[in-house]
């Protein structure tokens, strides 16, 4: 009978430990997830201060031609068309960079998570 008990009881040790180590792997699974979703917001981010920057670039480009031709007035609101389009580009900079912070963090949560399944 203790025999009988004893193996029940390491039996139902090593289901617990089993659950323990799938839930372990299931939550690894789902921060890697959340990693790879922050990555591709990050380098969506990456597109919209690229695509700041040229508008930037075309604004400046469009100063310079008023410039020339003396139309000051308009010089001036493509400069300012230009500064916008750059605070926008920095904007989207910064968040393309928080977003791959929070990537490494759950890369880095996701890798905890295995060590404590071993």
């Amino acid at each position: 009978m203790k025999r009988i008990l004893w193996l029940l009881f390491l039996l139902l040790g090593s289901l617990t430990i089993q659950a323990q180590s799938d839930y372990h792997t299931r939550q690894a699974q789902a921060y890697q997830r959340e990693a790879a979703r922050y990555t591709r917001q990050a380098e969506q981010y990456d597109r919209e201060a690229a695509r700041y920057n040229q508008q930037a670039q075309r604004h400046l480009r469009e100063a310079e031609r008023h410039s020339r031709r003396k139309d000051y007035a308009q010089v001036r609101t493509c400069q300012q068309r230009a500064r916008r389009a750059t605070d926008q580009a920095e904007t989207y900079t910064r968040r393309a960079r928080n977003a791959r912070d929070r990537a490494q963090q759950y890369l880095r949560r996701a890798e905890r998570e295995l060590e404590k399944k071993r």
